[in-house]
């Protein structure tokens, strides 16, 4: 019995400290006037709503935003994103975003896992911040 309890007690702190973090949720877009921007890589990106803009620089893009019309939420996709879990890669593409979003004014910033897709919908939460 003292054995049973003694492997018990042992086990619990592991079975604690083990435990799966919670899955990633997938996105549904509820603010129909977000600015959507695809993020191709750490330098550059394309805006997908609320109109459109092909490729273009991420600094000239945020200078291009001022003009745009204030909005609540911001939703980047991060394509070519491969890091199974939030990491150095992350902080480097996102930093920018983050900073240049939040100097804009934009209330609600969501960083998704994008996977070739142009709607937001569906695809993986990977951080948001309100």
């Amino acid at each position: 019995m003292k054995k049973t309890f003694l492997l018990l007690s042992a086990a619990l702190p592991i079975f604690l400290t083990s435990c799966a973090s919670p899955p990633k949720q997938a996105y549904q877009n509820t603010d129909n006037s977000a600015l959507i921007v695809e993020s191709l890589d750490a330098r550059s990106c394309q805006v997908l709503a609320p109109t459109a803009i092909q490729r273009e620089d991420n600094a000239r893009l945020l200078d291009q935003a001022k003009e745009f019309a204030q909005h609540q939420t911001a939703v980047v996709i991060l394509e070519n994103y491969f890091e199974p879990q939030l990491g150095t890669e992350f902080r480097d593409r996102t930093f920018g975003w983050f900073l240049g979003l939040r100097g804009l004014g934009y209330q609600r910033i969501v960083f998704l896992k994008g996977n070739g897709a142009t709607d937001p919908n569906g695809l993986l939460t990977l951080a948001e911040y309100d």
